[in-house]
């Protein structure tokens, strides 16, 4: 029955390369910021998270959280996203962003954009996972193998970027991002595949303990963390 298939992790139609719908792996709670090589720790930023499907050099989908038509919200990035691309085929996991004129993170302006304001600030994509490239599947591959390939097909814009990421240093990351507010950070296995539903020990949240004093979190200061301090 039609109605079955919307239990069904992936869902691809006959002839098509890319599949139709996909269950997005759930990272699963974790403890607070550790150190391990096994690893790969980056921001949870502070949107919504969202795959992107990029087919014929177009963004033809974007499923986010909760939202019926993220792609009219973030029409914006129709444009910008295929040309950060070397690959075409692709299907890509992160987060989308709201930022100001600045380039800060702007969580009211996130809000607004969510509730159909698509005038409100400048939508940005920050991609975490690769999980189709070149029209062929990656989720089945160690994520190391995944983050390696998504750094070769996602050049660096000024909106859509690969997060920035750090490798068996997750208390140095938490320290650095606790400046700026945000309530977490990412810890990926690097050995582990892709899992479409609950991520077990896989993909873990960590939470951040809150600064005394913080400050607003801009992407690209962000993007260079904890390599060096604020001009």
């Amino acid at each position: 029955m039609p109605g079955d298939q919307l239990d069904l992790p992936i869902s691809i139609e006959p002839g098509q390369a890319l599949p139709a719908r996909l269950a997005p792996m759930q990272p699963s709670a974790g403890p607070e910021p550790f150190d391990d090589p096994a690893y790969l720790f980056e921001p949870w930023w502070p949107g919504v998270r969202a795959l992107a499907w990029i087919e014929d050099r177009r963004l033809i989908r974007l499923q986010a959280e909760g939202m019926a038509d993220a792609l009219s919200a973030f029409a914006e990035l129709a444009e910008e996203l295929p040309e950060r691309l070397t690959e075409d085929g692709v299907v890509l996991d992160g987060w989308l962003l709201a930022l100001d004129e600045g380039g800060w993170l702007h969580t009211d302006l996130l809000r607004r954009r969510l509730a159909g304001e698509r005038g409100a600030g400048r939508p940005g994509f920050v991609a975490s996972d690769l999980l189709w490239c070149g029209g062929e599947p990656w989720h089945a591959r160690r994520f190391a193998t995944r983050r390696e390939r998504l750094a070769d097909v996602l050049r660096d814009g000024d909106r859509c970027v690969v997060s920035h990421a750090l490798r068996g240093e997750g208390t140095l990351l938490a320290e650095a991002l606790a400046r700026f507010g945000l309530t977490g950070i990412s810890a990926r296995r690097l050995d582990a595949r892709y899992r479409f539903g609950a991520a077990g020990d896989g993909w873990l949240r960590l939470p951040i303990a809150p600064a005394l004093r913080t400050e607003r979190p801009r992407l690209a200061l962000i993007q260079r963390l904890p390599l060096d301090e604020r001009d």
